[in-house]
């Protein structure tokens, strides 16, 4: 899957794991997420999208972020507008 570049503010549509107890059968399900934020790390195998970085903190910022492994996204897109979340753009 090609991404955008590296610190550009994406929309990320992926797939999460779900797990359940004592609940039907039928509600085991994976559940679809979106996540907008700045794509900051593009690794082989998963990427890192930051809804917040915190200033100051040099090579190893702390951040707000989620990591998601390469097979669960379904799309990841550029967001040039905030407009545009949520459409096809």
């Amino acid at each position: 899957m090609k991404f955008p570049p590296q610190h550009s503010l994406v929309e990320c549509h992926w797939v999460d794991v779900v797990g359940v107890i004592n609940s039907e059968l039928s509600k085991c399900v994976p559940a679809k997420c979106v996540t907008v934020g700045r794509l900051i790390k593009i690794e082989k195998d998963y990427i890192v999208i930051a809804s917040s970085i915190y200033e100051g903190e040099g090579e190893d910022p702390t951040i707000d972020g989620c990591a998601l492994p390469l097979q669960l996204i379904l799309k990841c897109r550029k967001v040039t507008s905030p407009k545009c979340i949520g459409t096809t753009q």
